[in-house]
Parts: structure tokens; sequence; C-alpha cells
């Protein structure tokens, strides 16, 4: 029994061997090398380098490419190809039906060649030829865009110019993103692929990213999307457009109860305003990374902030110390709070500017203009205080009679410094100079009004 197994063993080693031989006589050499370069060169109309080509019978017959490189500079840098193939193509030299599995490699986007079609072509007198593909597998490849490079593994099948996507993986620093889909056109890379993960940009993280990515021949979009941060939502849509030098982004949609505090904080300018903000933003930029596409982010917004405060900004107080009462009394449940702030913001250069900006509190409306610089929190304001009845009654009476409308006093005023340590200055000189503006007008009003009246009665008849 002994001697049967050692010669049931032997047969098999010699077999393997026998069968190694020969693979390595049909597939591999410099003459395969040169051939399938010559082949992907035809098809792809680029230089194509092999560095060497060698073969495997186990765990399946495969043609082994190592230092694979295309492009001149080189596009595509491919540490290992396999060719996997079988029996058939083992004894007819042409692979059919073969599965692709590249492990390590580097990919310039976008590349300087189509990927229509499977057929790599060649003639009869070939010593290989690749005829077709049927899967491509994908390890450990890096996609080098404008962007920061993003490593990618994926399991597809390939049909003609259809490419089914069974999983697809992609990292970069903090990000992940899964996903699956299809690119119905290989050659105009169209597609489309269902998506969740986690994104970090210019450190901020979305959470719970989900979203459809449609491809294109120079960038991709996402849209539906939606993802979690600042503890609220987003949902609406994102392009980039990969063509320049430097990539473009485009962000529309929705945000709802985002936490102003912690949005503030990230951008370093912790504690100026509290509340949960929900509005619309139209936002594009340009830049290779979060911090330029920070920068040169430009677009408008319309955002309404709820049941806030402004901690370190008390206009309650001034007002009443403007009124030349020191010793009043703050009205009772007056201080930063407020219950709505809102307008339409415009975004430039990294400052935020608004002309309708409405502030709505206990004691107070205010009503004006504002401008912000979002990387030092500087803050300028010029607002009209349509001061409450109870703040009213507080006022002086010359204030009260003279600059008093429908039971409210109205005083200009203005927010400068930052978020912070802000500076409120009310104009009682400016109200005083509108109230006395609108005394005249009231006088001239009510001295023309009495004109007409004794001009009608001389004319009626006795």
């Amino acid at each position: 029994m002994r001697i049967r197994l050692v010669a049931v063993v032997g047969v098999l080693i010699l077999l393997l061997a026998g069968g190694y031989l020969f693979v390595q006589r049909a597939l591999g050499g410099d003459l395969v090398r040169t051939q399938i370069e010559q082949q992907l060169a035809s098809r792809l109309g680029q230089p194509v380098h092999v560095g060497s080509a060698g073969t495997s019978i186990l765990p399946q017959i495969s043609v082994d490419l190592r230092d694979v490189t295309i492009g001149q500079p080189a596009a595509v840098q491919l540490s290992r190809v396999r060719l996997v193939t079988g029996l058939r193509g083992l004894f007819s030299r042409r692979i059919e039906n073969a599965a692709i599995v590249v492990d390590k490699g580097r990919l310039a986007w976008p590349l300087p060649f189509s990927l229509g079609g499977t057929t790599a072509g060649g003639d009869s007198g070939s010593s290989v030829t690749v005829a077709s593909v049927r899967q491509i597998q994908l390890r450990d490849v890096t996609l080098a865009t404008a962007l920061p490079p993003i490593s990618i593994d994926l399991d597809a099948s390939l049909s003609g110019d259809r490419l089914d996507v069974t999983k697809l993986s992609a990292r970069s620093d903090r990000n992940r993103i899964d996903a699956s889909g299809a690119l119905t056109s290989l050659a105009n890379l169209q597609g489309r692929f269902r998506s969740s993960g986690e994104l970090t940009v210019a450190g901020y993280t979305a959470r719970n990213l989900l979203t459809t990515i449609a491809l294109t021949s120079g960038g991709v979009s996402l849209s539906p999307l939606s993802f979690a941060m600042f503890d609220g939502k987003f949902d609406g849509g994102l392009t980039v457009d990969l063509r320049g030098t430097r990539p473009r982004v485009q962000l529309k949609g929705g945000v709802a109860r985002l936490d102003v505090a912690e949005l503030l904080e990230n951008t370093g300018s912790t504690g100026g305003v509290t509340g949960r903000l929900v509005g619309a933003l139209s936002v594009a930029s340009a830049g290779a990374d979060g911090a330029s596409l920070m920068r040169g982010a430009r677009g408008t917004f319309h955002a309404t902030i709820v049941d806030g405060t402004l901690p370190y900004i008390d206009i309650v107080r001034p007002v009443i110390l403007a009124f030349g009462k020191p010793s009043g009394t703050t009205p009772s449940g007056s201080g930063s709070s407020f219950s709505s702030l809102a307008g339409s913001f415009t975004l430039a250069d990294g400052v935020v500017k608004t002309d309708n900006l409405t502030l709505e509190a206990r004691d107070f409306m205010a009503r004006g203009s504002a401008v912000l610089n979002v990387d030092t929190a500087e803050v300028n304001s010029h607002l009209d205080l349509v001061l409450s009845q109870e703040l009213t009654a507080q006022a002086g009476t010359d204030l009260r009679r003279y600059a008093e409308q429908n039971g409210h006093v109205i005083l200009p005023a203005t927010v400068s410094g930052t978020l912070t340590r802000p500076t409120v200055f009310v104009d009682t000189a400016a109200a005083m100079k509108r109230a006395a503006e609108n005394e005249l007008k009231r006088r001239a009003n009510s001295l023309l009004n009495g004109l007409f009246k004794k001009k009608k009665s001389a004319h009626q008849p006795s």
C-alpha cells in the first residue's frame, strides 16, 4: 500500500510538473508578452509595456503579467495582472471568457483611452490571443484624480459593453463608500450605482450617506443624496466635474434641524450662536482638497435658525442704557434668546452677506443687513430695532413721542466685533434725527390737511 501511495504521489508530481512545463511553453515567455503588448496597444491606441509574462496552473490556469504600464506618460500602472483561462484556451492559445484579476496598481483619471469593447484582437499567427473577458477583479487599485487618491476593490462581470458590479469598495483617508450597480456603457462610462458609507471633507463628516451615483466620462453625480451631519440631515444632490486641472463641485439641496453650535464649533466660532437650522442652498467651488473647496465656495442659501440664543450679544441692555436709565430693570424673560433668525445669504471669498436679516425675540424685532467673515467670525451688522410694547414703555417721553410708530419705538443699531466678542451700539442720535424728520412730516401733513379743509370750506355754498 505504501509503495502504491508513493507511486500515485509521484505520478501526480510528474503530471503537475509536465502540466506546468506545457502551460509555460504554450502561454509563457517573451513572445506571449510581446503579443499581448501589441494587442492591447492596438486596442487602446496607447503604448503598452509588460515587464514580464509567466504562467501558473494553481489554483487556475492563468497568464501572469507583471509591471504593466499603459500610456506615455503612464496613466495606468499595474503591479500584477492575471488572465485566468481554461484548458480550451491552453490548447488553442486563444483566451476566451477570461477573468482578469488585478493586484495593486494606479489609474490616473480620467483615462486617456476608451474602455469600451472586450476583444483585444490579434491575428491568427499570434502566439496567444486575448479574445474576450467575462469577469474583472480589482484589489487595492488606487484611483488618482485631482481629489485625494481613492483605493478601490471591485468584483464585476462583463457582457459586451455592460459591466455589472456586484461589489465596489472605495476608501480614502477616513472615508469609505460601498456600492453596487452597473455601467450600462463601458465605452461612454455611463452607469448608476447605489451606495452607502461615510465621507469626511475639510474636517466635516457626513454619516449614514445614501446616494445613487451616476458616472460620465468627465465626472460623477450623486443624486438623490442624503447624509447626516451636525445632528441634522441634508437631502439634495452633488456633481463633480473632473475635466479641468481642478475638480469643480456643486452642491444643491436642503438642510433640516442642523445643530448650529456644533456647526460653528467646526468653523472655529465656538459659542457664537445656538439653535436649529433649516434651509436650502446652492453652492459651487473648485479645488483639489477640502480646505481649498471651502475657501473657494460661492453660492446662495436661505436659512432660518429657530429656538436659539446669541450668548454674547445682549441687545436689550444697551437699549435700556440708551434711554438714559442705567438702573432700569430688564424685562423678565429678556436676554440673548430668540425665536427666529432668518435671511437670504450670499457666500463668496469666505464672507457671508445678507440684506434681509430678520431677528425675532421676546422684546424686539430686528431687520437689516449683516456681513460675517467665516474664518475670523468678524461681524458687521446694521439693524433697525422694533421694540416691544413693554420695552417701549421704558423709553423716555420725547423718544416715545417722536420715534414711536404704531405703539413701538424703532431704533437703529449696529453690531460689530466678533460673534464671541461683539459690541452693540444703539444710535439714539440717529433715532432722534429720524424722529424729528417724522415729526416734520407729521406737521407738514397736518398743515396741508388743514389748508385743504379751509379751501374746501371756502368753496362750499353758504
